[in-house]
C-alpha cells in the first residue's frame, strides 16, 4: 500500500471523526453549550478536540500556529498534570460559539489531505511525549477525536437525546 492510499484513508478518517464530532455540535441544546453542569462545559470539550487535530497535524510543537479565533488556554480541560492545565496567569474568557466551531471543523476538513501529506508517515511524530511513527500520530488523533466526541454523546444521551450514526469513512451515513 503506497503513501498516496495511507494519506486519503486517513484523511477520510479524520472526515468521519470530524463528521461524528460536527453531528454531536449541531445536536447541542443551547441551553447546554456553555453552562456549568460539567466541569468543562460542551463548548470546551469540542473545542479541546479540535484543538488537539490542528496542534498534532504540525510538524512538532514550535510549529504550532493557533487558529485564529482561538481562546488562550481553553484547549486544556484541567486535571492532575501540569500539561493539562492552561499556564499560569491564563484566565479562560468567553466561550465559542457552535458556528465558530463547525467553521474551524470545515477548515480543518478543507487542509486534511495537504496536512497529512507534507510530513513522511514514516518519520518521528515530532512530540517527544509520543516516541513512535507520524502514522501512529494519525491514528491516535483520530481516537483523541473519537474519545471525546463519545462523551459529548454520552452527555446528550443522558438528555433523552439520540440519533448519532456511525460514519464508516468521509460520506456522511446513508439510512440502513
Amino acid at each position: 500500500m503506497g503513501n498516496t492510499m495511507l494519506i486519503e484513508i486517513l484523511a477520510s478518517q479524520y472526515k468521519a471523526s470530524l463528521g461524528m464530532l460536527r453531528s454531536a455540535i449541531d445536536k447541542i441544546p443551547d441551553a447546554q453549550w456553555n453552562n456549568d453542569e460539567y466541569n468543562n462545559p460542551n463548548w470546551q470539550l469540542a473545542y479541546h478536540i479540535l484543538w488537539g487535530v490542528k496542534f498534532y497535524l504540525g510538524a512538532n510543537p514550535a510549529s504550532y500556529m493557533p487558529w485564529t479565533n482561538a481562546i488562550e488556554g481553553a484547549e486544556s480541560l484541567g486535571g492532575i498534570h501540569d500539561w493539562e492545565n492552561p499556564d499560569e496567569n491564563v484566565t479562560v474568557e468567553g466561550f465559542h460559539t457552535k458556528e465558530e466551531l463547525l467553521s474551524f471543523i470545515s477548515s480543518l476538513e478543507d487542509s486534511l489531505p495537504n496536512d497529512i501529506a507534507k510530513l513522511p508517515l514514516n518519520g518521528d511524530s515530532g512530540f517527544e511525549w509520543y516516541p513512535y511513527s507520524r502514522l501512529e500520530l494519525h491514528i491516535n488523533s483520530i481516537r483523541h477525536i473519537q474519545h471525546h466526541t463519545a462523551q459529548l454523546i454520552e452527555r446528550l444521551k443522558a438528555k433523552g437525546i439520540t440519533g448519532f450514526p456511525w460514519w464508516a469513512d468521509q460520506y456522511p451515513p446513508q439510512e440502513w
